[in-house]
């Protein structure tokens, strides 16, 4: 069976769009095998962005909007989790993968995060945030911690209830208001912000966030493309950052 977090996450994406076709595959995989696995993954209101050859013999590593996932050839069978090399230092392939997919996409979104730049800037770190988390909101307490050490906060939603969430109209309307900044400080202060809507890409970070394998928040991605998940001092965040 289906653990329960990965049940979670297939119904907090139940409303996205799935598309018919899949935009990358291996050119040494079979276009029946690239059918049959996005057919399967479609049946779980997945969206199926790439298909290559896994390092398990006998699995197709199939890159999606809900994360990375394993899958037989035909279709049947379904991993989710870590592949580790055990002769190469416990490297983790599932991370490597998606490594290269968070430093390519985020890029798309650089546009809309919500940025706290420091004065001088030394390091860049892009955080998925909801504002009901209270680790989100401890870190947010110490902005100026992480600027005055030379890193630079970028915010994007993560809403953890999904797109039906009280979390998730609070963070439509800070990035909805006249200035992001100020709503988002009061909201993190447990404040009350002005109801507001407009053309917003939350949704849109969401499922990013989903793609990128996230499940709770904070979740800081930084420049390698590398994910630390939970809240992390600024004097500890800063030596990690140096030491990459």
């Amino acid at each position: 069976m289906l653990s329960s977090l990965f049940k979670k996450r297939i119904v907090s994406t139940m409303a996205l769009v799935v598309f018919s076709s899949i935009s990358f595959a291996d050119p040494v995989v079979d276009k029946a095998i690239v059918d049959t696995i996005g057919t399967k993954m479609r049946s779980l209101q997945m969206q199926v962005n790439s298909v290559k050859p896994a390092v398990v013999e006998g699995l197709y590593e199939v890159t999606t909007n809900q994360g990375i996932f394993y899958v037989s050839k035909n279709g049947q069978y379904l991993l989710h989790g870590n592949i580790y090399d055990l002769d190469n230092k416990m490297e983790n392939i599932s991370e490597k993968s998606l490594i290269e997919l968070r430093k390519a996409q985020l890029k798309a979104f650089e546009k809309d995060m919500i940025v706290y730049k420091a004065a001088e800037e030394k390091h860049v770190i892009t955080v998925f945030t909801d504002t009901s988390c209270g680790y989100c909101q401890k870190l947010h307490a110490e902005m100026a911690d992480y600027n005055k050490l030379g890193i630079t906060v970028r915010y994007l939603a993560f809403p953890r209830g999904g797109v039906n969430s009280s979390a998730y109209n609070t963070m439509v309307s800070i990035w909805c208001a006249d200035d992001p900044k100020a709503a988002m400080d009061s909201a993190k202060k447990r404040r009350n912000i002005d109801s507001k809507t407009c053309a917003n890409t939350v949704k849109e970070q969401y499922d990013l966030g989903l793609s990128f394998g996230i499940n709770g928040t904070p979740a800081l991605i930084l420049e390698d493309g590398s994910m630390q998940p939970g809240y992390v001092p600024a004097d500890c965040l800063i030596q990690l950052l140096e030491q990459k």
